[in-house]
């Protein structure tokens, strides 16, 4: 195949996966998504190349990013995420992640630590023209969801930092030559320790407090997920593009403790979200051990309600990431 005939194939790649999403509007990433679909495998340009055959994944880095979101009622949300990458023997990854969690909105402006995670990706390279990556990671519960306002009363799942859980989180990619990625991923609770009180109709509310936009939450046992992403990549040694639908489904309804201590299923949280995703970079240096992404998103199709606080109503994440022992030269 020439390279002419490589880059026609490569550009109506990303527009046959751009246009799958956009069908509804614009961008899309991030609503109800519970940390598996920017982790390992399952990110978003999991297989992106340096120069010829040195991958991303091949070189140790650390990253610093910042996602800007809009939440429930308007609520505004930051995170700014550390984020690190540490190669292991010839083909494997560990990820880290550590982010601070910001929200403001009509009830207050709180801020704490997020969930943590921590993942191993394995990488099988050239097998007829596919690579796959395979990953296995925990993201870790930072706190128990119990964030109050200046008042001390209770606040809703989208104004805490931490879901209140320690979750198991499993996927895998293929990726077609350097063009088109496919990946799934399932991510489950398996140590629930959440203890948020969040009542919407509690006497002690105001009013603002009790809307049905806010949903009950109370000591929340949130079930499993699992998300399916198909990404078209046009890309060179400076710059590059990826963009597709990514879709997450709530496996089962969550539940919500009333105040008898009686368990209540929260009918609606079990559902599909279909996200569109689209990402750029651009690298610089020498060695082009700079690099710098964005990556912009919204939902195009939500479930009825989340309780877990992870509706977005949009969300833009730049990053600045450094490459370790670059070598090669691509400027």
């Amino acid at each position: 195949m020439t390279a002419m005939n490589k880059k026609r194939l490569s550009f109506l790649c990303l527009s046959l996966a751009a246009s799958l999403g956009f069908a509804g509007t614009s961008y899309a990433q991030g609503s109800s998504d519970p940390g598996l679909s920017t982790v390992g495998a399952m990110r978003s340009g999991a297989g992106v190349v340096i120069v010829d055959d040195v991958m991303e994944n091949h070189k140790a880095q650390l990253s610093v990013g910042h996602t800007f979101a809009e939440g429930e009622r308007g609520t505004n949300i930051n995170i700014p995420t550390l984020e690190g990458r540490i190669p292991v023997l010839e083909h494997g990854y560990f990820d880290f992640k550590l982010p601070i969690y910001a929200a403001k909105g009509e009830l207050a402006s709180v801020a704490g630590l997020g969930d943590a995670s921590v993942t191993y990706t394995h990488h099988w390279y050239n097998l007829e023209q596919f690579s796959f990556q395979a990953t296995g990671g925990l993201k870790l519960g930072m706190g128990n969801s119990t964030i109050t306002d200046g008042s001390g009363r209770p606040l809703p799942m989208t104004y805490q930092s931490s879901l209140g859980t320690t979750d198991l989180m499993i996927g895998a990619n293929v990726m077609w030559k350097k063009y088109v990625t496919l990946a799934a991923g399932y991510q489950q609770p398996i140590i629930r320790y959440t203890e948020n009180d969040y009542l919407r109709m509690s006497p002690a509310n105001e009013l603002s407090y009790s809307t049905v936009d806010y949903p009950l939450s109370r000591k929340l046992y949130r079930n499993g997920d699992v998300m399916m992403r198909l990404e078209g990549h046009y890309s060179g040694e400076r710059a590059g593009i990826s963009a597709g639908p990514w879709a997450i489904y709530h496996l089962a309804n969550d539940l919500y403790q009333d105040e008898t201590g009686r368990w209540r299923e929260l009918n609606g949280s079990e559902g599909f979200t279909l996200n569109v995703a689209g990402n750029a970079y651009i690298r610089w240096g020498r060695l082009g051990e700079w690099k710098f992404d964005v990556t912009a998103a919204l939902p195009v199709v939500k479930r009825d309600i989340a309780p877990d606080g992870l509706t977005r109503q949009w969300m833009v994440t730049p990053r600045l990431t450094y490459f370790f022992g670059q070598q090669v030269l691509i400027f």
